[in-house]
């Protein structure tokens, strides 16, 4: 072979070795092939799973509560398909393959690695991703002192160990037969108090109030917000609703926000 049909044939096996991704070094006078180093991604590094509870009442006071849970689905992706690549995402869950589909129960930051296991080597790449938690409630009527079947009502805001930022809002509408809350004489007021409450084992532990006043509205929003909340193991924040005037009848909702748990 002369010299130009030699540099010919070496631009060829460079530009193929180019075109499906190899870099070619040489041995003596061989060629051979080595793949380029081995990456992971994720579409996203950040997702936000949404709760949303919605409690039913039927007129029995017997609410059936109802829980919808929507996850946010990380799409994972290996940059070579060489070997066997095993994913594990963190949260004792596991696949194999390129390419890696998954979701989260809980939200926090988790360390996802992958390995991929070839005949003489074995590379593990890792990345963080991050999971959020948007939540809302629509519970039943927070009744009036008359009422036979007064009742507080209670919104759990989070039992998620770690500290997060949680904020939001809750609102309470009118619902009711009664006369319009704008409609209220001095006297016959609304009257709404929301307190937070931090509870372990069940037992209230620790008490904030965040709204005791009356108003002659149709609806009351009460914001709140916590940059630097801290739960221990078995502990949970939750709003208690009360109310304390006659003939008061509304319907609570509240959504929130909570930035994912560092531990």
């Amino acid at each position: 072979m002369n010299r130009q049909n030699i540099l010919i044939t070496m631009t060829l096996v460079f530009l193929l070795g180019s075109t499906v991704g190899y870099s070619l070094t040489t041995a003596g006078d061989r060629f051979f092939a080595s793949e380029a180093p081995f990456t992971i991604g994720v579409d996203s590094p950040e997702g936000i799973n949404i709760y949303i509870l919605t409690e039913v009442d039927e007129g029995d006071n017997d609410e059936e509560t109802v829980v919808e849970e929507i996850h946010h689905e990380f799409v994972f992706t290996a940059s070579s398909d060489q070997g066997m690549i095993v994913w594990d995402f963190g949260d004792g869950a596991t696949a194999t393959g390129a390419t890696a589909v998954h979701d989260y129960d809980l939200p926090g930051m988790y360390s996802v690695s992958a390995t991929q296991t070839m005949a003489d080597e074995v590379i593990t790449k890792e990345l963080i991703v991050i999971v959020h938690l948007n939540s809302q409630a629509e519970v039943d009527n927070m009744e009036c002192v008359c009422a036979p079947t007064a009742k507080d009502t209670i919104i759990l805001l989070s039992d998620h160990e770690g500290q997060s930022l949680l904020e939001g809002f809750v609102r309470v509408e009118h619902d009711g037969s009664s006369e319009s809350c704008s409609l209220r004489n001095p006297l016959q007021e609304c009257h709404l108090r929301v307190l937070l409450q931090r509870t372990e084992a069940g037992e209230i532990i620790e008490e904030t109030e965040l709204f005791d006043d009356t108003f002659r509205s149709n609806e009351q929003v009460v914001d709140f917000s916590f940059p630097d909340t801290v739960l221990e193991p078995g502990q949970r924040l939750q709003l208690r609703l009360e109310t304390d005037q006659v003939r008061d009848w509304h319907k609570p909702t509240a959504e929130w926000s909570m930035s994912a748990p560092l531990l």
